[in-house]
């Protein structure tokens, strides 16, 4: 199971590291009662990915062989996703045609938005392409049930993980709580650059772990 795990933990890197996700989560924490809303939306984000990895993950984990032609495609998804992904981040690194707002317009009402409206917010922000691969390993993985779940809390430890310890970090934390809104102006100042290097980072690590797998379900 340690190439399985592997691959979950570059998933759960790249939909816990997701731009959006992290400025949505932000711009939710400085808003009214952003010490409250921050977790209904941060339970949206970890109820999508719990439906998309552990259903998709019971219903089809373990009934494509990584060595069949429907396997090789699943695992050449991630291949492809990751060099997407790097194209994307490059892309990034050019100056923008013209001036962007200072906050993207999906995210105008999030500053002011109530428990439940945050709990959508965060469905409808989450990183889906992580979840979707994640899901898509463990359907040419050799697992159990219970190793299933295993692979689904690995996933979550780092896609939801890291945006609570950042969520946690900066509500426990007198000095943070006091910089929130400068933070939250250079995030949204520096998001081209941030998104471009998650993206060339990100899709470098699921290239690479893609491109072993496929040759290991090829040879």
């Amino acid at each position: 199971m340690s190439d399985l795990v592997r691959t979950l933990i570059v998933c759960g890197l790249i939909s816990g590291t997701q731009p959006f996700t992290i400025m949505g989560m932000f711009l939710v924490l400085g808003g009214n009662n952003g010490n409250r809303n921050v977790w209904w939306y941060l339970f949206g984000c970890f109820s999508i990915q719990f439906v998309i990895v552990v259903i998709v993950g019971e219903l089809v984990g373990g009934t494509v062989d990584s060595t069949s032609s429907p396997g090789r495609s699943l695992i050449g998804l991630r291949v492809a996703a990751g060099f997407v992904l790097v194209l994307l981040g490059l892309w990034l690194r050019r100056a923008p045609t013209k001036e962007a707002p200072e906050t993207p317009k999906a995210f105008d009402r999030l500053n002011t938005v109530g428990a439940g409206a945050a709990y959508i917010g965060g469905i409808l922000i989450a990183d889906y392409q992580g979840s979707v691969l994640a899901a898509s390993a463990l359907a040419t993985a050799d697992v159990t049930h219970s190793q299933v779940l295993i692979g689904w809390a690995v996933y979550c430890l780092f896609a939801t993980g890291l945006p609570v310890l950042a969520a946690f970090a900066t509500i426990h934390s007198a000095r943070a709580e006091a910089n929130l809104h400068r933070t939250i102006d250079w995030v949204m100042r520096n998001r081209r650059a941030l998104a471009s290097w998650i993206c060339i980072i990100g899709g470098l690590f699921l290239f690479g772990d893609g491109l072993a797998d496929y040759v290991k379900a090829s040879g």
